[in-house]
């Protein structure tokens, strides 16, 4: 499971991170020529490839796929001491926007091969390990927001980005659209507790104190990465961004359909209760 720890309105959510288009096609098998917790492109396989050395899955799959660009196969272990496995169809990943979109890729990827339905266990994902806070910086932000100014024509804006050098943030909010973002449930926890704990935890300097300190710090890396992506929707769309949601709220093409929710509150362009 791929958790991505972030604050929100003082409290710490966290978020898994799937895959949208990932269809379970078998269940509790063994197929011919393929392994468990492998993936499987054009009847050629991950854990056989030269690719396997340098765990580049994204590579593998894009390569390999030149000639024949179809769904590929993910394959994960049904239980810890069985060898049948669960079979995924996925389909082709988004087109190469930057090295830190296929980071995160690849990381989603690998969670899912390497899942173990009943013996699952929580990874933490940061932005800014993925490198994105290497692609979204506040001079490109700046930027989009000048080339929107001053440009009169909407259909203009495509190559105006392009011309800009930062049509990437346009790709890179279609990238995260790729992913399903859910709260889970009964996880949150109010931010001033967590600060509180660390001070009483500080002059121990033990592992839990550094391991909480951590976690934190990446839950307020993953907030200030996650205002830029909002910022740069809310300069393109004139709309809040509403990526991270719970359950209750269902997709749409451009992040999540609004559902109205008690005690919701909406703020330059976040939206806080069910959703961010």
């Amino acid at each position: 499971m791929l958790v991505l720890p972030i604050i929100n309105r003082n409290r710490i959510m966290n978020v898994e991170v799937t895959l949208k288009d990932a269809i379970k096609t078998h269940s509790s098998v063994i197929l011919d020529n393929i392994s468990e917790s492998d993936v499987v492109v054009n009847q050629r396989n991950f854990l056989n490839s030269s690719y396997v050395d340098d765990g580049n899955v994204v590579d593998f799959i894009r390569n390999t796929s030149i000639i024949n660009p179809r769904d590929f196969l993910v394959t994960t272990r049904e239980e810890a001491n069985s060898n049948r496995y669960d079979v995924y169809s996925v389909k082709q990943p988004p087109k190469f926007v930057n090295p830190a979109l296929d980071n995160l890729y690849a990381s989603v990827i690998t969670d899912m091969r390497k899942e173990i339905p009943n013996a699952r266990r929580g990874h933490y994902l940061s932005f800014a390990k993925l490198g994105m806070d290497k692609y979204l910086t506040d001079e490109k932000v700046a930027r989009l927001q000048e080339v929107i100014r001053d440009t009169r024509d909407h259909q203009e804006l495509p190559r105006k980005l392009q011309e800009a050098g930062i049509l990437d943030l346009k790709l890179t909010l279609e990238f995260f659209n790729h992913f399903d973002w859910k709260i889970i449930s009964d996880t949150t926890l109010p931010e001033d507790s967590i600060e509180n704990t660390l001070k009483a935890l500080e002059p121990l300097n033990t592992r839990d104190y550094h391991n909480l300190k951590k976690y934190y710090d990446m839950a307020k890396s993953n907030k200030e990465i996650y205002s830029k992506l909002s910022l740069i929707n809310r300069s393109l769309y004139n709309e809040p961004y509403r990526l991270i949601t719970s359950s209750k709220v269902k997709n749409h093409d451009m992040g999540l359909q609004k559902v109205k929710l008690p005690n919701e509150v909406y703020n330059e362009g976040v939206v806080y209760g069910n959703s961010i």
